[in-house]
């Protein structure tokens, strides 16, 4: 866990109903990030991933640029020290 961070995003614009979710998962696969991605119910998308910042950014950063068929507004985030860990990266309903 030594150097694990976590990430917490709110990501804001067209994020629901059009597969993003999905597109975060493969993203997070790709790196081997763990945690989760929800749908909030104010239509945000929230993402909970541990791993390296420098990982993590990665992954943000392709999150961003390619969210799939959906369109990202804003993404609030915020890097926190982590003691938590995932076993896998879900999708949750």
């Amino acid at each position: 866990m030594k150097g694990q961070m976590q990430l917490i995003a709110i990501f804001k614009g067209n994020v629901q109903g059009v597969f993003f979710r999905q597109h975060v998962k493969e993203y997070a696969d790709k790196f081997n990030i763990k945690g989760y991605v929800k749908n909030l119910s104010n239509g945000t998308v929230e993402v909970v991933a541990v791993g390296d910042r420098e990982t993590l950014e990665k992954f943000l950063d392709d999150v961003e640029k390619k969210p799939g068929h959906g369109s990202i507004d804003n993404v609030e985030k915020k890097y926190l020290k982590t003691e938590k860990a995932f076993d896998s990266f879900d999708i949750l309903y």
